[in-house]
């Protein structure tokens, strides 16, 4: 199931198209459009910049751009960016389940070489941890995204 709509008044003036982007919040999903940035999401959500996105809400006409409270986010999914290989970093692959919220996230997290899966998202520094080839079940059904970022202040089990 596609994800997220485009609309044709997307861009801000001031920089390149932006990305298409939900919002896993408590109370549900919200859909709109992310700032361009240039380096990759959970890098900005990590380093603690903020995160204006343009959405569409109840009783609004128009979208409008707008700083959202990183405190109330459960999670971001975002297209994949393509990164290069040189700032890539030697990791591991491991298949984990999160639960934050009304959501269950299932999917791959890239760790350092010998990582134990459950002590690194337990005890990690960043509080943002990107997942990969994620499944998202939530009550409004199920989700697949290639780039998911989940809070880790938010999630119950980890």
């Amino acid at each position: 199931m596609p994800f997220w709509r485009r609309g044709p008044d997307a861009a801000p003036e001031t920089s390149p198209d932006p990305d298409p982007i939900a919002i896993f919040e408590t109370d549900g999903v919200v859909e709109g459009l992310l700032s361009w940035q240039e380096r990759r999401l959970s890098d900005s959500l990590n380093a603690g910049e903020a995160l204006r996105v343009r959405v569409t809400r109840p009783g609004r006409e128009s979208p409008e751009w707008e700083e959202l409270d990183r405190d109330r986010i459960i999670a971001v999914a975002a297209p994949p960016r393509p990164e290069p290989s040189a700032s890539r970093m030697a990791r591991r692959r491991h298949e984990v389940e999160l639960h934050a919220g009304p959501y269950r996230f299932s999917g791959v997290a890239h760790m350092p070489a010998g990582a134990d899966p459950d002590r690194f998202v337990a005890s990690t520094p960043q509080r943002w941890l990107p997942l990969t080839r994620c499944v998202v079940t939530s009550p409004d059904g199920e989700f697949e995204v290639e780039v998911l970022i989940v809070n880790l202040e938010q999630v119950s089990r980890r």
